[in-house]
């Protein structure tokens, strides 16, 4: 049963309504609902008002019968006469009988010419009285009912009933001019739905036809023929899509070119290779007669050597020197223009008049890579010397930029060696990095501490770690190296190097730094400093020691007192001046710590993490974070920390200027 339904289902999805039928249909539906609307209108309402209006006459005729007051007298003569006089006024009535109390007739009369009794006599008043009184007992045919209507009204005077007078009146006319004006309405529908049809169908034809072909220019492009056309010869909206189908074939036809050029650029890894097959498919693109192609003979001059030529090969060596104005007039103007629209010097149109007719310029396009000028691509006329469209233009203009990058990576190609070479050198630089970092962290009772580094580039400054000092004490520092690269993680390692020895000699956080400022400012380069923060946290006392080097403040969560505090005692970087001003400026502060507090050290990596609107993240994100974090464990504040930096920049996290690696934070929960 189920497979019968889905069977029926498909039947029905399959079913195709062609559009000529649906004009077909749309124009007999109208013609229907017009001729309905007519008919209605004109014909059944208008009837049906000549009906009401028989109708209403008729009742008051029967109220004016009821109205004679000589019934009184019991004068029935009086009422024969005036139903007889209305009987001949009034064709329409085919009886009138008028009842007295007893419902005796009393008086009648009969319009016989709308009677058959089958006889071609005139009827007695007997006989006459006989088909009045079946006229109103209703005793007529079948087929007469709806020909025939009774209206009654009593007869009362003084309050007493005494009859009552019978009218029946004949609807054959208007039943008949009803029944003739629908055959006529039903007829003249006839009569428009076939001009309609046929109207129909060669309207269909004009549009059906062009949308035919249409239709099967697409299937063939669908199936990979992009050579595909449609010419129609008419100015409406079919003849504007044709337009646009042929417009929409070109642009597939130039982006199957385009992607088929850019991968044969791919394929290639020789310069002789990729300028061959730059002038030869950019000259056949754009139907010209020839193309030349330009590559800067050295970097930094501004000779320009032919390595290539379309249709006809290179004979000899030919370079074009360019002017500073003419190379400065191709850096603004990229785009694909004539000699005389760039700004040149008189030696620029010498050179190009030795290569071409300067009496139809060919178009020079720049092949401009990092804002500079690698190459210069020189487009011959066109075979019947007609100008290139803007279309055109910007065509040669994607296919130029797509070749350019093409050269830019042969030319590159030799470097290549020497790249890998670094970027293997760079690779051990940031093994060694990752494992001066903490490979675990330390397992302190009543403590729960963790923390990361994610490096921006492949090696970096940021640097924390832990310092085993005691049962009770342990040392924990944070550092920002300036600069990036294989110099940064050196002063990284070299910071290390020195804190493991000093962790083991001062255990004031204050004396420590002091110390190894004055050590690392013998060894560092004059540009490049260290902030850092350094704490001793004492799980005898329940205290935190701190002192910062010009580092970002450490943020405390007081659950206690259930409030957050930026504790960032004074202190300049390390490295910047031998040691007086340091001293002088820094001190330590101690913070007593709680059950639940949450101590969070971060690098400038977090707060200047930026967004695509130059928008950085900030330490109020970072504190609003931390306070909705109560109560969590330190690898899920640490996590949360990173997950909205990251969803924040929806992008690597780099520091906006400096380039320094990112640190991302260490949290320590008690």
């Amino acid at each position: 049963m189920d497979g019968s339904y889905d069977r029926m289902k498909n039947i029905i999805k399959s079913f195709r309504f062609s559009l000529k039928y649906r004009i077909a249909f749309f124009i007999v539906s109208l013609v229907v609902v017009m001729m309905v609307t007519v008919t209605y209108l004109f014909t059944i309402r208008e009837l049906d008002l000549r009906i009401e209006q028989v109708n209403l006459r008729m009742e008051r005729l029967a109220n004016n019968i009821a109205t004679i007051r000589s019934v009184e007298t019991e004068d029935w003569d009086v009422y024969q006469n005036y139903i007889d006089n209305q009987l001949r006024l009034n064709p329409d009535i085919v009886y009138i009988a008028i009842f007295d109390e007893l419902n005796q007739l009393r008086a009648h009369s009969l319009n016989t010419g709308w009677i058959d009794y089958g006889e071609d006599r005139i009827l007695d008043r007997w006989e006459q009285a006989n088909i009045v009184w079946r006229l109103d007992q209703q005793q007529v045919a079948e087929e007469s009912r709806k020909d025939i209507e009774y209206k009654s009204v009593n007869i009362v005077i003084g309050g007493h009933n005494l009859g009552i007078v019978k009218v029946g009146f004949s609807l054959v006319e208007l039943n008949d001019q009803l029944r003739e004006g629908l055959i006529w309405n039903l007829s003249l529908a006839l009569l428009f739905i076939v001009v309609g049809v046929t109207a129909s169908i060669v309207m269909s034809r004009q549009i059906v036809k062009p949308l035919g072909k249409l239709t099967k220019a697409m299937l063939k492009i669908s199936a990979g023929d992009l050579d595909q056309e449609v010419h129609l010869n008419t100015r409406d909206e079919i003849g504007e899509m044709a337009s646009t189908f042929n417009y929409m074939t070109s642009e597939l036809r130039r982006k199957s070119f385009i992607e088929n050029f850019s991968r044969d650029l791919g394929f290639s890894i020789e310069l002789p290779r990729i300028t061959s097959l730059i002038t030869e498919r950019i000259t056949q693109a754009l139907g010209a007669q020839s193309g030349h192609l330009f590559i800067r003979d050295l970097q930094g001059t501004t000779l320009y050597r032919l390595v290539d030529s379309y249709p006809d090969p290179i004979r000899e060596a030919v370079s074009i020197e360019c002017s500073s104005v003419f190379y400065q007039s191709c850096i603004e103007n990229p785009d694909p223009v004539t000699l005389d629209e760039h700004d040149c010097e008189s030696k620029d149109t010498k050179q190009f008049k030795a290569l071409y007719d300067m009496e139809v310029q060919p178009l020079i396009t720049p092949i401009i890579i990092q804002k500079g000028l690698i190459g210069i691509f020189v487009l011959g006329p066109k075979p019947d010397h007609t100008p290139y469209t803007k279309a055109e233009k910007h065509y040669l203009r994607t296919l130029i930029g797509q070749s350019g990058f093409a050269v830019e990576n042969v030319l590159l190609w030799e470097e290549l060696t020497e790249q890998e070479r670094l970027q293997r050198e760079l690779e051990i630089a940031r093994n060694v990095q990752k494992n001066l970092l903490p490979q675990e962290h330390p397992r302190i009772a009543g403590l729960d501490i963790d923390g990361i580094c994610i490096p921006a580039e492949e090696v970096g400054g940021d640097y924390y770690d832990y310092f085993h000092i005691d049962d009770h004490t342990t040392g924990i520092a944070i550092a920002d190296v300036t600069g990036k690269g294989t110099s940064a993680s050196f002063y990284m390692a070299l910071v290390k190097g020195m804190m493991l020895s000093l962790t083991s000699i001062y255990r004031s956080p204050q004396k420590l730094l002091m110390e190894l400022n004055r050590r690392l400012y013998g060894v560092m380069d004059s540009k490049t400093f260290v902030t850092m923060s350094y704490a001793v946290l004492d799980t005898k006392k329940r205290q935190l020691t701190l002192a910062r080097a010009g580092h970002n403040a450490l943020i405390l969560q007081n659950s206690e007192r259930s409030y957050i505090e930026c504790l960032a005692p004074e202190g300049i970087g390390l490295g910047l001046e031998h040691g007086d001003t340091f001293d002088r400026t820094i001190i330590e502060k101690q913070i007593e710590y709680h059950s639940g507090d949450t101590f969070v050290f971060y690098t400038d990596g977090i707060s200047e993490a930026m967004n695509a609107q130059r928008e950085e993240f900030g330490e109020e994100r970072l504190i609003r974070l931390i306070e909705s974090s109560d109560h969590q464990k330190s690898r899920d504040i640490r996590d949360s920390i990173i997950e909205n930096v990251r969803a924040f920049g929806n992008q690597p996290l780099r520091l906006r200027q400096c380039g320094r690696r990112l640190e991302e934070p260490s949290a320590i929960r008690k």
